[in-house]
């Protein structure tokens, strides 16, 4: 669990500094949004390392196939990562005060983290170790994890202040589920409406490529 709670500990220290340097007042505005879609980028670690503590080699005699195998260190991934992820969360929602933005960042971290493991099955399949030297596949990787990546970190500054969570929150302590917002400003509403939309698309494209792992690997032999 190492190779993926290094990097989140990296980003609580990170986001803790920050605040402590500038006093919680960032020129940036940096929040819960932000940081939520590095966890699904950085579930690529641990995907690799899944694939690299053993050798499928010998499966080849038995009635398994590629695909099956896949899927069952895709479940395994989301055993272990997604408490993880969550905790990680609830933390820095904790840390930034900020946790009326907890919902909206836990559904753009798991929105990434199904595109993100779907994505490294389908291109690398069993060796996500060895594609990383393969120019082909990973420059399709990158383009396919930075896009989405950059748009909701861009996306999150329109958020900084969190006004519109906050606002609909107070609004349903006040009102219950019927009440109406429209306080915060146009900016904003367009922002939340862009990070939903994306992460509704990587959840839908997370899905798709999920089910073309047996096209592109139903045939695959088991080799390290």
């Amino acid at each position: 669990l190492g190779s993926y709670c290094v990097p989140l500990l990296f980003l609580l220290a990170l986001a803790w500094m920050a605040d402590f340097a500038t006093n919680g007042d960032m020129p940036i505005p940096i929040n819960l949004l932000s940081y939520a879609p590095f966890l699904g980028f950085f579930g690529f670690n641990f995907y690799s390392w899944l694939n690299a503590v053993d050798s499928p080699d010998f499966l080849n005699g038995l009635p398994v196939r590629v695909p099956q195998l896949l899927r069952a260190k895709i479940i395994v991934y989301f055993l272990m990562t997604t408490w993880i992820s969550v905790l990680f969360l609830v933390l820095m929602a904790h840390l930034l005060d900020q946790w009326v933005g907890l919902l909206p960042a836990l559904l753009v971290m798991f929105a990434n983290s199904v595109y993100i493991v779907a994505l490294s099955g389908l291109l690398m399949g069993l060796r996500p170790n060895k594609a990383i030297f393969d120019t082909q596949i990973m420059a399709i990787f990158w383009v396919a994890t930075v896009l989405p990546l950059v748009s909701l970190f861009l996306l999150s500054f329109t958020q900084g202040d969190m006004s519109l969570y906050a606002n609909q929150f107070d609004q349903i302590q006040a009102g219950g589920f019927d009440a109406e917002s429209s306080i915060y400003t146009d900016d904003a509403e367009v922002s939340f409406q862009g990070i939903v939309a994306i992460s509704v698309a990587l959840l839908a494209l997370g899905g798709a490529f999920l089910m073309m792992l047996e096209r592109r690997w139903g045939r695959s032999a088991f080799e390290n």
